[in-house]
């Protein structure tokens, strides 16, 4: 990294940093998060050089997953066997309402059907862009349409929770462990291997998902694992709010003026759509009501997770539920793509 590229890492973290004191400070929720996110991206937005450094987001990625697979007590992950079939359910419906809201967007943005798809389906933004361009549609529009979900999802959902007081009275494991540094090594040690293994065979979320399996797997064994310090998980939230934010810039917006109203509006019925069918799945089958809308929302595992453990709420359903629809975007989107439109991906 050179040093210029530095100084502006440094520049974003600090500024980050900032906002997150600041929003923590007004006691608003997931301060450190969001604060990073706002003030970095209104920086990036205004033409100020600061920068996040994907190396940096991918360790402490590692570090809240870490945080998340505390949850997985032998009992818990009892129940949470027991209810696979209301996991993959939400999960379905979540992708079905993405599918379904695609011909508005293709229609209102005029766009092509692939680029509408994939951006209106909840998955990576990297991973979307690049199979919208696979089955011709543009990259663009979809990596910033699943940017301003993502964003806007993790500042709407945790201050909307708190407007309407959902909260839950689930302790947070991570501060209850004591903190012992060697043991927390060793858990991000095993967690890294992890992390890399399924980054090889192509999970982008494997920074997240492979600490918190190692930690989710000893953990659910009955084994004792280290705490973690509450300024380690707010250093976590400000690096992972930074890159979030840092991803806003005029280059990339300006060109895409006229499909961002669109955009917008395709978030707020994507989480609408989630939030009815979380609160007809808690109906249905008695599942606690916040911890179902956090694991259908339309944002990202780490964020969505992050704010049920601040909220008292259960942890391991969400991460499940989040999981789970990570795993069927992966396998369901290009085959039901093809079969629906009739398009054949190219090299």
């Amino acid at each position: 990294m050179t040093a210029a590229r530095a100084l502006r890492v440094a520049f974003g973290l600090a500024l980050g940093s900032v906002g997150g004191a600041v929003f923590a400070w007004l006691h608003l929720p997931l301060p450190w998060l969001i604060g990073a996110l706002v003030a970095v991206a209104a920086a990036r937005i205004a033409g100020a050089p600061a920068e996040g450094h994907p190396r940096l987001r991918n360790v402490f990625l590692g570090i809240i997953g870490i945080a998340l697979g505390l949850y997985f007590t032998p009992a818990t992950a009892a129940v949470l066997m027991a209810k696979a079939p209301v996991l993959l359910l939400a999960a379905f419906i979540t992708l079905a309402i993405g599918a379904a809201l695609a011909p508005t967007l293709a229609h209102r943005a005029k766009v092509d059907m692939a680029t509408a798809w994939f951006a209106s389906i909840p998955g990576g933004v990297a991973d979307m862009a690049m199979l919208a361009e696979v089955y011709g549609g543009r990259p663009g529009p979809v990596a910033l349409a699943q940017l301003l979900r993502v964003c806007s999802v993790v500042v709407l959902v945790p201050n909307i929770f708190a407007l309407l007081g959902l909260r839950g009275d689930v302790p947070q494991a991570a501060t209850i462990l004591p903190f012992v540094p060697w043991a927390l090594a060793l858990q991000f040690a095993g967690g890294l291997a992890a992390a890399m293994l399924l980054v090889r065979v192509g999970v982008r979320a494997g920074w997240m998902l492979g600490p918190l399996a190692v930690t989710a797997a000893v953990t659910a064994s009955g084994i004792t694992l280290s705490g973690l310090p509450p300024w380690l998980t707010a250093a976590a939230q400000v690096v992972l709010g930074t890159s979030l934010g840092a991803a806003f810039g005029r280059e990339s917006i300006r060109p895409l003026r006229r499909f961002l109203p669109h955009a917008v509006s395709q978030v707020l019925l994507l989480m609408a759509g989630c939030a009815t069918a979380a609160v007809l799945l808690s109906w249905l089958f008695h599942e606690p009501m916040g911890a179902m809308i956090l694991g259908t929302a339309p944002g990202g595992v780490a964020e969505m997770s992050l704010t049920g453990k601040v909220l008292g709420l259960d942890v391991a359903l969400i991460v499940t539920l989040h999981v789970t629809r990570i795993f069927l975007v992966t396998v369901l989107t290009p085959p039901v793509f093809r079969l629906l439109h009739g398009r054949q991906g190219r090299e």
